[in-house]
């Protein structure tokens, strides 16, 4: 079997931009504008910039990921190995411009909203590059999913509320914690595709320092872990309605049936995107369940 890590097709722009992940952004950006309305403090101009700025700063993300792959290739010859350092280089000088345009964005709203806000920008395109570049480099210290859940998850959720009201609640912080699990899930479910090839080159993964078996453990759990916590938030008055919640259900067992196959299974390929539709499915009836 090939090595898809050592595939400079890999480093396509439109590959590398990763489209299903830009869910995460979405949802989430979407989670916080929503209910700065749903708490009657929304604004529309604010709203749009926030969700544009959350996609580009997920798409930066996204095109940056792979800049740590850089010196694997730089110590290969050939033409393969020209043609991924081109692609990767160019991918990282995309990113910087999508980041600068998010940024100039984030500038609008914290001088709208106030210098507060500057805060979480910051910790957002800080965090981005800290991914997989040094010399914090949460990937490679298994720190990837808790990461993700409260940068990709909490912060974005709470952030972009923050941004739209100009103000901060903690209800909002456990309002965001069902996608904030999703988020993490997602991650886990390229982790676990990927767990053969990030072994073989020491990619120090959650998944590769817990083990495959307990990786899908974590992941079952972050999927199944949502609907108990969103009727607790109904509870306790976060959410309106999880009732909207229950067709979210048709999606959740296709990447869990996926669960069966053992590592290095060509059908593990289909959990990412099978992951990323569920997260849409389920956020976007979550976003109905907070109105």
């Amino acid at each position: 079997m090939g090595t898809p890590y050592l595939n400079p097709d890999k480093y396509r722009f439109i590959r590398a931009l990763r489209p299903f992940s830009y869910s995460v952004a979405l949802i989430t950006c979407g989670l916080g504008v929503t209910l700065s309305f749903v708490h009657d403090h929304g604004d529309s101009l604010r709203g749009v910039l926030v969700i544009l700025a959350g996609v580009l700063l997920q798409a930066a993300s996204n095109l940056a990921n792979d800049h740590a792959d850089l010196a694997l290739w730089k110590n290969r010859t050939g033409s393969m190995a020209e043609l991924a350092v081109r692609r990767i280089r160019f991918n990282f000088l995309i990113a910087g411009v999508l980041t600068l345009t998010a940024s100039l964005m984030g500038v609008y709203l914290v001088i709208d909203v106030g210098w507060q806000l500057l805060a979480f920008g910051v910790s957002g395109i800080i965090a981005g590059y800290f991914y997989t570049g040094g010399p914090i480099h949460y990937k490679s210290r298994g720190l990837g999913v808790p990461a993700v859940f409260l940068l990709t998850g909490v912060l974005m959720v709470s952030g972009s509320y923050y941004a739209v009201s100009g103000e901060w609640s903690n209800q909002v912080v456990l309002t965001s914690l069902p996608v904030s699990l999703l988020a993490s899930a997602l991650l886990l479910a390229n982790e676990l595709r990927d767990y053969l090839d990030d072994k073989a080159h020491k990619i120090g993964t959650l998944t590769v320092k817990v083990g495959f078996n307990n990786s899908k453990a974590l992941y079952t759990l972050c999927l199944l872990l949502t609907y108990p916590l969103s009727f607790y938030l109904f509870i306790i008055g976060a959410i309106e309605n999880p009732l909207f919640l229950l067709f979210s259900l048709v999606f959740v067992w296709q990447p869990l049936r996926l669960l069966m196959c053992e590592a290095g299974d060509v059908h593990l390929a289909r959990l990412p995107p099978l992951t990323g539709r569920y997260f849409v499915v389920f956020g976007l009836t979550y976003i109905f369940s907070v109105m």
